[in-house]
């Protein structure tokens, strides 16, 4: 922007930050949790998980019965998870 063309946007003020930053781990933990008790119905604790931020695998760690259920529904879970949290900062696998 050249001298004398008006005032920035505050949007554009931020872009940087937008694309750069990510969500933190237990951000991303409380809310797959919270779509996995929204989408199926049943209580998943997000202690019983952890994810990778670099890998942006969310790896559970919950009983046999449980984990084929969520592992069933992945796509849709994830892409809620996606919708809340954003493209950068949503996990991209369930394991």
């Amino acid at each position: 922007m050249a001298r004398g063309e008006g005032a920035k946007k505050l949007v554009d003020l931020f872009a940087k930050y937008k694309n750069t930053l990510r969500a933190p781990e237990r951000s991303v933990r409380v809310v797959v949790a919270e779509v996995i008790s929204e989408t199926l119905g049943f209580e998943v604790i997000e202690t019983k998980m952890s994810y990778s931020l670099y890998s942006k695998i969310v790896t559970l760690k919950v009983p046999g019965p449980m984990r084929s259920e969520i592992l069933l529904h992945k796509a849709d879970i994830l892409a809620h998870v996606k919708g809340r949290l954003g493209e950068q900062s949503a996990p991209c696998d369930i394991m």
